[in-house]
């Protein structure tokens, strides 16, 4: 029996309400919430180390691993902007159950892709899946109680970063042969609708829903964090675009050794994410804001700076990750933290929304400057980006009070 069912003839449970009750019931939720970003975590990588064999056997050129990046982060980007929308208007129950549902069908519709056009065409689709639930994750793990926003949303970096570490590993084996990876990819994704179906209520909050104002979230840390995750999004498509490439053909490396290096960037999320959500709420979002883009900017520049080192490959591909699995959320929560408390959906959709502008940006950007090499893109597309996204984040202002209005029956969870 679900949630929902079990509220008939009670009063309406509510995410925030059910959260309230207690520590443990925070958890179940924060926890169940933040599975669906470990399906995006480990599609991304699937598809990420796959893709020099999946573009060769649709009958494509390197070039258009750029290409179809860039149709993934166009998916993710025109739909993000929805996520966060719906979020603050609708249900956020049935809007992720829609978007995983998109998303299981394209993410196995990628392994079975047979033409360079339906290879776009389900890239794009499962960017449309992540483009919706992506924002309103995030705001929902974000805007439960204000003291916890960095744990809360760390949650779903802690899954990203674990989908990211795990899928090297399993798609290894299956080499040059990939279908299997992504249909198991699907089942997962139909698991995590059943549990989330289960456990979240239907009911976000008690607090009435006004017009969603889109003015309403514009402010001088908006700005600032717009023009910051911009230029990550430049970075990361860059990296998922054509680091595997890097690696598989830049430096001649065994399949093997590389998926361990990849799998680093993962493994950086998940190790760091939880500790580093856990300062934010301690010692302020603005500053770990901060940290996270410098070890991005660190990650990016040793990357290229270094190689073909293999200690160092695996040591700035970690700490890119560590940068890269809660950049993102916290960049939201510090959204969040500056706008009015009915916003909370509306604003992470739109840094989301530039995220991903800046991310349709990051392959073509990687592939014009290929014919300098490897080490050169790298640099350009990722060393000097993140450096400018890190300078952006000093220009943030510290957010100390809380902006979550709590009906009665949502208290507030010991912390």
């Amino acid at each position: 029996m679900s949630t929902d069912d079990r509220a008939r003839g009670a009063g309406t449970v509510t995410v925030r309400a059910m959260a309230g009750k207690s520590r443990g019931l925070l958890l179940l939720i924060v926890l169940v919430a933040a599975l669906p970003a470990f399906l995006e975590g480990f599609d991304s990588n699937l598809y990420f180390f796959g893709s020099p064999f999946i573009v060769h056997n649709v009958h494509a050129s390197a070039a258009f691993l750029g290409t179809v990046a860039t149709g993934f982060a166009l998916g993710i980007a025109i739909f993000s902007l929805v996520g966060g929308y719906l979020f603050d208007a609708f249900s956020v129950k049935n809007t992720v159950l829609l978007s995983v549902a998109i998303f299981a069908i394209f993410t196995v519709m990628t392994g079975v892709a047979a033409s360079p056009l339906w290879l776009f065409v389900t890239r794009f689709m499962v960017g449309v899946g992540i483009g919706i639930f992506q924002p309103a994750i995030v705001a929902l793990l974000g805007d439960i109680f204000w003291e916890t926003r960095g744990r809360a949303v760390s949650a779903f970096a802690v899954f990203f970063g674990g989908g990211l570490f795990v899928s090297p590993y399993l798609i290894t084996p299956f080499l040059p042969h990939y279908v299997t990876p992504f249909v198991l990819s699907g089942i997962f994704s139909l698991l995590v609708m059943v549990v989330f179906y289960l456990v979240i209520p239907k009911t976000y909050k008690e607090t009435e829903k006004r017009t969603v104002r889109f003015g309403g979230i514009f402010n001088r840390n908006v700005f600032v964090l717009s023009g910051s995750i911009f230029l990550f999004g430049i970075v990361l498509f860059g990296y998922l675009g054509y680091y595997s490439d890097f690696l598989l053909k830049g430096l001649s490396l065994p399949p093997a050794q590389a998926a361990t290096i990849a799998s680093m960037g993962g493994l950086g999320g998940l190790i760091c994410a939880f500790p580093i959500g856990y300062l934010a709420d301690k010692v302020g979002r603005k500053n770990i804001v901060s940290l996270a883009a410098f070890l991005i900017a660190a990650g990016s520049l040793g990357i290229f700076l270094f190689a073909p080192s293999i200690a160092a490959l695996t040591v700035f591909t970690f700490a890119f990750g560590a940068g890269w699995g809660i950049y993102v959320d916290l960049v939201c929560t510090l959204g969040q933290d500056s706008v009015d408390d009915n916003l909370a959906g509306t604003v992470t959709g739109w840094l989301f929304l530039a995220f991903n502008v800046g991310a349709l940006l990051g392959g073509p950007i990687f592939a014009a400057l290929l014919s300098h090499g490897f080490v050169t893109a790298g640099l350009v597309t990722m060393g000097l980006a993140s450096v400018l996204s890190l300078l952006l984040t000093f220009a943030t202002r510290a957010v100390t009070e809380s902006n979550v209005v709590l009906a009665p029956t949502e208290v507030a969870t010991p912390r």
